[in-house]
């Protein structure tokens, strides 16, 4: 794949860490901004930036600020994060972009394009390049497949290479336009592509401006050759030595590696399909073209003529030799120029005329720039051939294109020509495409859906364009065109005047053009932009003299052979002949042409990029600046027309799909028609959102809502009821979770039982696993409030219920039993009671033991059909003394603490044992037993904690109840290292103080009642035979069990299938509702065709766009009624 950046590269766009669900700042779709203004999309955007936020939409528009640092958001996460998503339910990005591009050509059958678009460093190589990712990652697989990506990726560095450059504005400048289409099959499947390439800027060959580079490309040769290569092409790795790169001052650009990037487009040249010896001879050209910059010239007079000399000549033999030229005929193609005048009788006259040494050079850098350009157009050619569809055995017919359009930013300089004026031009057809696209759709997909509105003004800026190429009156391009050819045999200043004078005969009083001297001003949709005509003339001239390209074509060099074989050098071009000038201007216009054609023909995508600010740093929005660029690229007018209706606007389907959730009668899901469901929508919402009732309009296919507050409204209830279905799941996942761990311990705890043949009780067979089985809430509340003392408030409860304790002499002694996360409670209930003679208290609940739950060991049972088990408890140490670590100080406390009496020799002091604190005798009378703080006979405890401490001791319990498994399973489970374990006989471990349990041996046995019985040295605990379920009657319920889930599993399968037929009609109705949708689409494209075509003022393109650029193609010639025009305007002008 494409070359993959080490640290952060020299892009112009992209930092840290992006996280998908973080918190968005400002808004993300500024049709929603609450303040329309051109600052409030400045301060949108200026706390999006800060926060690394750099993406946000306007509608489908998608604004990027470029933050000058690499940003981690461009990954195969991020890809899937983005894959499936409709826009409105992700964060901006461009990935976004490109899906909604991808997706709609797959399910509407329709080209698609992106425009990208943003002056000079704002970062539209970058947005194109991640495009291009983005779409190859998510498009399918398979080995023709990946080749083609392979190829459509590899373009990217190896065009780089060839055509990018370090400007003040800009390290990695994309100093020529691309147009990149692919083309996909039926299943979104790349098969093929074409590249189109505008306005290489030939005059940084020669001349880069002051602190710029040359081409990339030149650099990564002299760095990265090899040695041995280097000397074989005369070549040094000092980029001053030559004077094509010396001239700028600029050698490095930082964090760039320029080894590193010649192997990387090597490489790449390889991946698209060129052979080694074509790369040999393009690295051997462009030495070639190194070693004639440095060819330079000396003074000398030839007759009486002011004429040159090759000054030094190392130079030329090198170049000469790597190009496969001859010497002395290329030194006098430099320093003489071949004239073809018509003499008397038709008779053609040549005469030879020297050269001064300033026109040998200018002659020597027209050959330089048309050996490169000649060289680029080769590279293009060469990534089309292994793009072909047809090598891929594909019916182009058959196939959808999504292209993506990179070209240069609107540019304005100190000094603005020729190049300037060009780029220029086609921003300014860019932006008329935005114009009609976006902003006049908007007006006609209001009209197209039965909607009223209030049009928004806005400048339609065809008024510049037609100035620059309209053909009546004659526009700029053609005034030039005609200058050129009546001036053929001339050079210099005085074609440029005469175009100047012509140009202003025509235009002058024209709001949008005026002249001041030898310069020029255009009112351009971004801005005044003055050009220096000087230069025009001879930038216009697009070949080289017949002369100069016979010389090019007997080239040894075979790849000069090629690239010269279809250059025209017939003797018969000759000046008595009229034959049509291929200017630079033609071309362009030509170019154009085609491309607002192919353009118009796909259904557009914007990226509109924004620079932050002139000196390339991270973190800084330049205010001016950034004002400067949302002014020219009309982001006002665009979310005002975006609003000025309605803020939002989506089609039904997709409104359900998102909002379904609102309405009761529409989720889970709606088998009704979708514009039904949404008003069911509406009208669940209105009850939260009353403004929802004026604000929506319903058009033929899509649902309107005018104000983004509203919309917002209907957000928030969306994400709120999400919070509350959350809620529900969750608790609904939990409860299923646990109930299932539960239940499956249960049958792990059954096949144990019936491993050990424990006998089953009827009144178990189908215990509900509730856990919590205490209805009685005074009983509830006390509880509650002991265990919250005991500081288990945070802690689950597992299970709650009144079960039996067998006591130390063999009764049956009624207790509570409370298990949570943290302990196993024993409480007892009571009569409460308070005697105020004795000033004792009896609660209603006392906490009898609390066992941790780390404490438990294991739990024993008996193989009897019994509701007996015994808990194994670690049995807890005698304390020598009591615990007084806890105990106030007795002589600093002079007061009771409860009731504020000063003591004295008549209020004695008590400490509580439980407490530690102090206190009089009239709150301290009750005595009990502490066991935990070493009190083992009844001490002194403060009323109000009666009853909230344990009084027994940590012993083996012997307990009963009918939930016995129950319990068992919820201990096993919260501590996962217990095992159960059945005996007849058992023996429990008692405390060697106040011990509550039997000491003797506990035996089960079989009876006819159950009852327990005690006898010397043992307690005999009998269950009763009538208790146990017999076998048949758990075959039988197994059976009934079986039957039941069969029936569940029929009806959950009948269910299923009756919402998969509904999904079904519904996904099919939808379905025609779309190819209703694109057939209106098409056959609305078709008619705008037909008026665009038979209204159209501009050339019409001469050849398909897959054919335009390629290698040696001879382009549409300009009218040949120019002059007549040009004469009739300039005869209208006098007259006025």
């Amino acid at each position: 794949m494409g070359r993959q950046a080490k640290g952060p590269p020299r892009r112009a766009g992209t930092t840290s860490a992006f996280n998908a669900e973080r918190a968005v700042v400002g808004v993300d779709d500024m049709v929603l901004l609450p303040s329309v203004s051109e600052n409030g999309i400045l301060e949108n955007l200026k706390a999006r930036h800060g926060a690394d936020q750099i993406y946000t939409f306007i509608g489908h528009v998608l604004v990027c600020v470029n933050p000058y640092k690499w940003l981690d958001i461009y990954n195969e996460d991020m890809m899937k994060y983005y894959a499936h998503k409709q826009r409105i339910d992700v964060v901006p990005h461009v990935y976004a972009t490109a899906e909604e591009t991808y997706r709609t050509m797959v399910r509407d059958e329709e080209n698609q394009c992106v425009i990208i678009s943003g002056e000079s460093g704002a970062g539209k190589t970058e947005a194109s390049k991640q495009i291009q990712n983005y779409i190859a990652g998510i498009s399918g697989s398979g080995e023709g497949v990946d080749k083609v990506k392979r190829t459509f990726l590899e373009s990217n560095p190896l065009l780089e290479a060839f055509g990018n450059a370090k400007t003040v504005r800009n390290n990695n400048s994309s100093r020529f336009g691309k147009y990149f289409e692919l083309l996909f099959d039926a299943a979104g499947r790349p098969q093929g592509g074409h590249v189109t390439n505008y306005l290489l800027e030939k005059s940084r060959i020669v001349k880069p401006g002051k602190g710029e580079r040359n081409f990339h490309i030149f650099y990564q040769l002299l760095a990265g050759l090899p040695s041995s290569a280097r000397a074989s092409f005369g070549l040094s790795n000092n980029p001053s030595y030559y004077q094509y790169l010396r001239v700028s001052k600029c050698f490095s650009v930082d964090d760039v590696n320029d080894e590193e990037e010649f192997q990387a487009t090597m490489t790449a040249m390889q991946h698209v399909g060129i052979k080694k010896k074509q790369i040999e001879l393009v690295v051997q050209m462009l030495a070639g073209i190194l070693h004639l910059g440095n060819v330079d010239f000396a003074p000398l007079q030839v007759e009486d003529a002011e004429g040159s000399a090759v000054a030094e000549t190392s130079s030329l033999d090198l170049a000469c030799k790597l190009l496969g030229l001859d010497g002395p005929a290329l030194s006098r193609a430099f320093c003489f120029k071949w004239l073809h005048t018509m003499a008397p009788g038709g008779k053609i006259e040549s005469y030879e005329v020297p050269q001064n040494p300033d026109q040998a050079r200018s002659q020597r850098d027209a050959i330089a720039k048309f050996l490169y350009s000649s060289m680029f157009d080769f590279l293009v050619e060469r990534i089309n051939v292994a793009l072909d569809v047809e090598k891929q055995q594909q019916d182009a017919s058959d196939l959808a294109s999504i292209g993506i359009l990179d070209i240069y930013g609107f540019e304005i300089f100190d000094t603005n020509g020729f190049e300037q004026f060009c780029i220029n031009y086609v921003n300014e057809k860019l932006q008329q495409i935005f114009i009609e696209l976006t902003l006049q759709s908007e007006q006609a997909e209001y009209a197209r859906e039965g909607i009223t509105w209030t049009p928004i003004p806005f400048f339609n800026n065809k008024v510049v364009c037609d100035l620059i190429e309209a053909k009546q009156p004659p526009g700029i391009f053609y005034v030039l065109d005609d200058t050129i050819k009546t001036m053929h045999s001339q050079q210099g200043e005085g074609v440029d005047l005469t175009f100047l004078e012509k140009m202003t005969g025509v235009h002058k009083g024209h709001p949008h053009f005026s002249k001041r001297g030898r310069v020029f001003e255009i009112k351009h949709y971004a801005g005044n932009v003055q050009y220096n005509v000087l230069g025009f003339g001879e930038a216009n001239k697009e070949s080289l003299t017949k002369d100069v390209l016979s010389l090019l074509q007997k080239s040894s060099n075979k790849l000069m052979q090629y690239l010269f074989q279809n250059e025209n050098t017939d003797e018969d071009d000759q000046p008595g002949k009229r034959r049509a000038v291929v200017t630079a201007g033609s071309k362009i216009r030509t170019q154009c042409a085609a491309l607002v054609t192919a353009l118009m023909d796909c259904q557009p995508h914007y990226v509109r990029c924004i620079k932050s600010n002139d000196r390339k740093q991270p973190n800084n929005i330049d205010d001016k600046r950034v004002l400067h660029q949302i002014q020219y690229l009309g982001l006002l007018e665009n979310v005002k027309v975006r609003r000025a209706g309605y803020a939002y606007r989506g089609e039904y389907g997709r409104f359900l799909d998102r909002f379904k959730w609102l309405s009761r009668e529409t989720s889970p899901e709606f088998s009704g028609k979708d514009s039904a469901g949404c008003k069911l929508i509406v009208k669940a919402a209105i009850k939260d959102i009353p403004a929802l009732k004026d604000e929506v309009q319903w058009g033929k296919s899509m649902i309107f809502i005018r104000t983004p507050e509203t919309f917002f409204a209907l957000e928030k209830l969306r994400e709120r009821t999400f919070g509350v279905f959350v809620r529900r799941i969750q608790r609904a996942w939990n409860k299923y979770a646990g109930r299932r761990h539960l239940l499956q311990l249960s049958a792990d705890i059954a096949k144990l039982y019936s491993k050990n043949n424990k006998g089953r009780q009827r009144v178990s067979l189908y215990r509900p696993y509730d856990n919590d089985y205490c209805r009685d809430n005074e009983v509830r509340d006390a509880i509650l409030r002991i265990i919250q003392y005991n500081g288990d408030e945070s802690s689950k409860l597992l299970f709650f219920d009144r079960i039996h304790k067998i006591s130390k002499i063999g009764q049956r002694v009624p207790r509570y039993l409370v298990l949570t996360t943290a302990a196993l409670y024993l409480f007892e209930q009571q009569t409460p009671m308070h005697d105020p003679k004795t000033k004792t208290i009896v609660p209603l609940i006392s906490l009898r033991r609390r066992i941790p739950l780390q404490s438990i060991e294991g739990i024993v049972m008996s193989p009897l059909a019994d509701p007996y088990f015994i808990l194994r408890i670690t049995p807890a140490a005698v304390l020598p003394a009591p615990d007084t670590s806890h105990w106030k100080d007795n002589k600093s406390t002079l007061v009771c603490m409860a009731t504020q009496k000063k003591f004295s020799l008549f209020t004695r002091r008590h400490h509580c044992r439980v407490t530690g604190n102090i206190y009089c005798a009239d709150v301290c009378m009750n005595m009990h037993p502490v066991p935990d703080r070493g009190c083992y006979t009844p001490v002194r405890v403060v009323d109000s904690v009666v009853g909230y401490f344990s009084t027994e001791m940590l012993e083996d319990q012997l307990l009963a109840s009918e939930k016995k498994t129950e319990i068992a399973v919820l201990i096993v489970n919260a501590l996962r290292n217990i095992s159960i374990t059945f005996e007849s006989t058992i023996r429990l471990r008692t405390a060697s103080v106040i011990s509550n349990s039997p000491s003797e041996a506990i035996k089960f046995v079989t009876g006819n009642q159950s009852e327990i019985s005690t006898r010397p040295g043992e307690i005999i605990v009998t269950a009763a035979e009538s208790d146990q379920v017999p076998q048949q009657y758990l075959d039988a319920r197994k059976k009934r069990e079986r039957k039941r889930k069969k029936l569940r599993e029929a009806q959950r399968e009948q269910e299923m299938a009756l919402r998969a037929a509904r999904r079904e009609a519904r996904e099919k109705e939808r379905e025609e509702e779309r190819l209703r949708r694109v057939a209106e689409k098409k056959a609305r494209k078709a008619a705008e065709k037909a008026r665009r075509s038979s209204s159209s003022n501009t050339l019409a393109p001469s050849a398909n766009m897959s054919n335009v650029r390629k290698f040696g193609e001879q382009i549409a010639q300009p009218s040949s009624n120019v002059n007549s025009e040009l004469a009739a305007a300039l005869a209208r002008r006098r007259g006025n």
